[in-house]
């Protein structure tokens, strides 16, 4: 794991001291080592977290020829077998994984290459003979890469503050304000910052001198159509089951690999319970778990009895870090300022305050459940879109069913009371998913606190009808199941820009620490895209079924058995104590709050001093709308100009 920056200067030399202000912002990504390479016109820089080939892994890397440099952020797998297939046409001047990269580039080309590489990355590749930068995003955006151009000059970066420090000016993208505003999301192609794009999951982003900028997608979700499903007999779903495993057991043995130990996230959920127990059978030491937990919350939030019976059931070591209301504000400025997003509730301060303590116990590398839900259909939300297939008596009664065992989402992942107009969604994709309902939900209630500018600028949009423009939607996911269309949009918004971008990287990489995702090894997830829709949700409600029967060995019965609850902090808008309510008042109403020329403050002070009178519902569901107004305050004071 590590952090880089590419410059190109079309008309000059880069600037040197720009590039080592650039890897300065980045030191928390590489503490361990740092390096740079210049050109006539490009210069590439790297901040390096030593996991593999510590002692002789030093980046930038070039050929032996001189023609090819690169830096890469992430960890390429599958690489020692990789390393012996290549040896014969290149010779590895390095024992780190990312040398791979310019093998592969030379025998198969830019396009050709990335079939060949397996894991979690970002990289850039320069190619001196032909004056081409390369830089590339691995498959579902789980290391971040963004990019300014001005005509002149192109930086490219793991993070915005990097670009940030080449000079170039700190203001809000207006459009993705917006759209988070309404969705909670900004585009999969854009940051919070004016003029910084991201490199969007599966893309690669194309400079050569002489010829304009090209953005080529390598690789994409695809789910298969259905038709009608047959009834699967014993022996097939029992198939099923041992071929999931054995990916999943790779998968996690792959990223097991490195020079330094890896320890686990826990929570007391199936994914990170399945990653414990496969990693405590693979490994000859006791894994160390680390769990959030929340001892002065109600069971739907703390799942300290999950963890724990996990982590005794597999010998694990367990290591819980206690979260109450006041780290969850008092840590939540630091938070927003290195993931660079906004948040809609604090398990943004508890991950940050997770990987601090994975970092203080001496460990880089942690394995997650991350990406489980993703490829099993496994949120609610995706239960609910399942159950509107159903006859309306059953899909009643298991409405209500969730709605009535899910209260800690209700507002954020299923939607309560009215939302914003989603017509032309459900015209386009034959109905409105729950997840988008729910964001359209908290944008209904954000409007009511908007300025009457802004509120007419979000209003000349229809986010939603722009989103399905973007993604191409008719054409890349007709005839697909309705689940697998949520889980699409799903992937390509909540998990790039929030669970992978925000919560995930911008997290660990505060505290120096890699995050390591199994589920979402490309071949796992595809193999995962093709499975009928009962081998993902059995008879409706049985979520992760495939996973479950294939975890099994390894997971207690209390988690065998237990239903999808996602990770979420106590709401500040329940718990928070007086002074807590007092200093929430206080940024919210702020004159600096209020100079960005956002929201009504009337609108905002009868908001805040009617919560504590609010019914425990109430308060959830505003949990996000005052969130999402808490985070762009820090990320205003702590990022902007």
């Amino acid at each position: 794991m590590c952090g880089i920056v590419g410059i190109v200067d079309r008309e000059a030399m880069p600037d040197r001291g720009s590039l080592a202000a650039a890897l300065d912002t980045l030191k928390l990504r590489g503490p361990d080592d740092s390096g740079m390479w210049q050109d006539e016109h490009v210069a590439l820089g790297h901040r390096r977290l030593s996991i593999v080939g510590v002692r002789h892994g030093h980046q930038p890397v070039c050929s032996p020829d001189g023609r090819i440099t690169i830096v890469v952020n992430g960890e390429f797998y599958d690489y020692k077998r990789l390393r012996l297939e290549l040896s014969s046409i290149y010779t590895f001047q390095t024992d780190s994984d990312s040398e791979l990269l310019i093998p592969l580039y030379l025998k198969y080309g830019y396009t050709g290459m990335m079939e060949h590489l397996r894991g979690e990355f970002a990289f850039l590749l320069y190619d001196k003979k032909n004056r081409l930068l390369v830089a590339g995003r691995d498959r579902f955006g789980i290391k971040p890469l963004c990019w300014w151009d001005d005509g002149r000059r192109l930086i490219i970066a793991s993070k915005a503050k990097a670009i940030l420090a080449c000079g170039v000016r700190a203001e809000w993208d207006e459009y993705s304000l917006m759209q988070a505003l309404t969705i909670q999301y900004q585009p999969t192609d854009r940051t919070f910052f004016k003029d910084i794009r991201q490199l969007e999951p599966g893309h690669l982003l194309i400079w050569q001198a002489g010829c304009e900028r090209k953005d080529i997608t390598y690789w994409d979700m695809n789910y298969h159509v259905p038709g009608d499903e047959p009834t699967l007999t014993t022996a097939q779903e029992q198939q099923y089951v041992d071929d999931f495993y054995e990916l999943l057991l790779h998968s996690i043995r792959l990223r097991l690999q490195g020079d330094v130990p890896a320890c686990c996230h826990l929570s007391g959920g199936l994914d990170s319970s399945t990653v414990v127990g496969i990693m405590s059978h693979l490994t000859n030491e006791p894994v160390h778990c680390f769990s959030i937990v929340f001892p002065k919350a109600d069971d739907e939030y703390d799942e300290d009895l999950f963890a724990t019976e996990t982590a005794n059931d597999c010998g694990a070591v367990l290591h819980k870090i206690e979260v109450g209301q006041h780290d969850i504000l008092k840590f939540l400025p630091d938070a927003v300022y290195h993931s660079e997003g906004l948040a809609v509730n604090g398990h943004l301060s508890c991950k940050y305050l997770l990987n601090k303590s994975i970092h203080e116990a001496g460990f880089k590398v942690a394995l997650t459940g991350e990406g489980a839900d993703e490829c099993l259909a496994g949120y609610p939300h995706l239960r609910k879109d399942l159950f509107a297939t159903l006859p309306t008596k059953v899909m009643k009664t298991l409405t209500e069913h969730l709605y009535h065992t899910n209260l800690a989402i209700t507002g954020t992942e299923i939607a309560v009371g009215d939302t914003l107009c989603c017509d032309r969604l459900a015209e386009r994709l034959g109905f409105v998913p729950s997840f988008l309902a729910a964001k359209a939900g908290i944008g209904y209630k954000m409007y009511n606190y908007l300025n009457s500018d802004m509120l007419h600028r979000c209003n000349s949009h229809d986010f939603l009808d722009e989103m399905c423009d973007h993604h191409q939607i008719e054409a890349k996911l007709l005839g697909v199941h309705p689940v697998n269309k949520s889980l699409y949009l799903w992937n390509k918004h909540a998990l790039c820009n929030y669970i992978l971008g925000t919560l995930g990287d911008g997290c660990e990489m505060s505290a120096s620490v890699e995050g390591r995702l199994p589920f979402l090894d490309h071949h796992l997830f595809e193999y995962a895209a093709r499975l009928p829709m009962q081998m993902k949700i059995k008879n409706h409600v049985n979520e992760k079924y495939v996973l479950k029967e294939a975890a099994r060995p390894y997971i207690t019965d209390r988690i065998y058995r237990r239903q999808k609850h996602p990770f979420q902090a106590p709401p500040l808008t329940r718990y928070f104590s007086k002074s807590e309510h007092e200093q929430i008042y206080d940024e919210l109403t702020s004159a600096s709050f209020m100079s960005m020329g956002l929201f009504n403050k009337d609108a905002i002070i009868a908001l805040l001093r009617s919560l504590p009178s609010m019914s425990v519902l109430e308060q959830t569901v505003y949990e996000p709308v005052v969130m999402l107004m808490l985070t762009i305050f820090y990320m205003n004071q702590k990022l902007m100009n």
